[in-house]
């Protein structure tokens, strides 16, 4: 039995239910709601953090900020594995690196279902085939990695779509595999708006789904690989 720590710094308080779905039913799983000024714990006792995505901009400073970069250190410090999605993957880089790991995106959001590929050692440590389809929903990007770690995932809009750093024992994703055809579709509708003012077409995006991968297969890769 693994015992899971999510950190969910989503502003609705709903992300850790799309990553729960994936965790094994027997595994022992404690979800702090960040965003509400839920207490972030020490690192000790877990088998694995799990950082979800946002809707706010890494770029932009937040009150619980302090606190969650000192458990991404304590954690790296102790040896705990760490796996960050979206927001949680920049997060991480901001706080081994500093403000200068992560920018707004030049050319824009990137949304929709897009491909990511991998480098050989992504495909190796992630178990993925060399082009994946993943649900992508972002405005800010990591444009520096903190030292030692490597590059395993990019795309034509995000040059760092993936890292591992294996003496930290942490592993980031810009995308988001926590998201099946339905929830991510559903999202992309709901943001209609958002989207159109950013110049895309929701019903154009909401097309499609994952394809190449398994998100219960990527977390258990991400366990392995961050030990």
């Amino acid at each position: 039995m693994a015992r899971i720590l999510v950190l969910d710094t989503s502003t609705d308080s709903s992300e850790h239910l799309h990553v729960r779905k994936w965790l094994d039913p027997g595994d022992a799983v404690e979800v702090r709601l960040v965003c509400e000024g839920q207490t972030v714990p020490g690192p000790a006792g877990w088998d694995l953090a799990v950082h979800t995505g946002s809707a706010l901009s890494i770029v932009d400073d937040a009150p619980f900020h302090p606190a969650l970069f000192a458990f991404v250190r304590a954690a790296a410090a102790a040896g705990l594995p760490q796996f960050g999605i979206c927001y949680g993957h920049q997060m991480l880089c901001r706080a081994l690196v500093g403000p200068g790991a992560v920018r707004r995106c030049p050319g824009g959001a990137e949304a929709g279902w897009r491909e990511v590929r991998f480098t050989s050692e992504g495909r190796a440590l992630l178990g993925v085939g060399e082009r994946i389809t993943v649900f992508q929903f972002h405005f800010d990007e990591v444009v520096r990695l903190p030292s030692g770690a490597r590059r395993i995932a990019w795309n034509d809009r995000a040059r760092v779509q993936g890292f591992a750093d294996r003496r930290r024992r942490v592993v980031g994703v810009q995308f988001h595999p926590e998201f099946d055809e339905e929830a991510g579709n559903a999202i992309f509708r709901d943001s209609a708006g958002l989207l159109a003012r950013s110049g895309l077409d929701a019903a154009a995006v909401a097309r499609g789904g994952p394809e190449g991968f398994r998100m219960a297969d990527l977390l258990a890769a991400a366990m392995a690989l961050a030990g």
